[in-house]
């Protein structure tokens, strides 16, 4: 069921740092299901700034899940959410091998993608602290208050990043009715924890029809 968090009016401006998605090619066969935490700490190895500029996010890599992983093809991107200022340095990763998990990823050329102000938007996990549907919605709406969003939201299914050590719970996301400034912050800015791990990043959402699809 849609919930209403227009009642989140405080105007807002452009984000303080203009923000880009950098979409590399990949070269290789299948990432792990659990492809994320070995990806994060990959990629911070090769760019130490990463880890420490909370802009930054690293997209969920779009590709279908089997028991053997995620099978990656040619239309497969390792995409990063970064300020501007720092794509000319993530440009560096090109041709560089990853270790992510038992396999190696080949980071190819990549191109650079401005932000659009899409009226709906959707993220595949949003990270809080909440135990269930209800607690996450009332953080997400609390989150929009803060930043003076005004949106129309639609809950997903409950979703996790589990490697065996660490276990990060959220739940999908959908944002709608969005003006082009809001849009742009929410893309800039995120919601909830664990951007690197893809968590909180948002990008356009054709049809509002649930959240089910690829695997995160």
């Amino acid at each position: 069921m849609p919930i209403d968090a227009a009642a989140c009016a405080a105007p807002v401006g452009q984000p303080e740092r203009p923000m880009v998605d950098l979409a590399f090619a990949l070269a290789g066969d299948r990432l792990p299901s659990a492809y994320a935490f070995p990806l994060e700490a990959a990629l911070v190895d090769a760019l130490p700034w990463l880890g420490e500029d909370e802009a930054c996010g690293i997209h969920p890599i779009r590709a279908p899940l089997t028991a053997d992983g995620l099978i990656l093809s040619r239309r497969s991107r390792l995409i990063l959410r970064l300020p501007a200022d720092r794509a000319d340095d993530a440009r560096r990763l090109t041709g560089r091998r990853l270790p992510v998990g038992d396999v190696a990823l080949t980071i190819g050329i990549p191109s650079l993608r401005p932000l659009t102000p899409f009226a709906t938007l959707q993220a595949r996990n949003v990270a809080t602290a909440a135990r269930d549907e209800q607690g996450f919605v009332a953080d997400i709406v609390g989150q929009l208050d803060r930043l003076g969003a005004r949106a129309r939201l639609i809950c997903g299914r409950a979703a996790t990043l589990d490697d065996g050590a660490r276990q990060i719970r959220g739940f999908g996301l959908v944002l709608y009715e969005l003006s082009p400034a809001h849009s742009l912050l929410l893309q800039a800015r995120g919601l909830g924890f664990a951007r690197r791990l893809g968590c909180g990043v948002f990008v356009h959402h054709k049809i509002i029809a649930g959240l089910g699809g690829e695997a995160a």
